[in-house]
């Protein structure tokens, strides 16, 4: 996978991060983000729908799928 420290990602999955952080009363957004998360953050987003939806991933899921590890949500 390329690089992501240098890559915007999009206007839509950096506003899933922020709803989610809002959600868990953290003092976090995509700035904050670093390394493989923010990669695969990056990768997810990037797949058409068809390839999220053989996943059983919804897009707007990807903030929590990335985090699901670190919080119960």
């Amino acid at each position: 996978m390329p690089n992501v420290a240098n890559r915007n990602f999009s206007p839509r999955l950096s506003a899933g991060f922020d709803a989610l952080f809002c959600t868990l009363g953290l003092g976090l957004g995509p700035a904050d983000l670093r390394g493989a998360r923010l990669a695969r953050a990056v990768h997810l987003d990037a797949l058409p729908d068809a390839a999220l939806r053989q996943m059983g991933i919804a897009r707007d899921d990807i903030p929590r799928i990335v985090f699901r590890d670190l919080f119960d949500i």
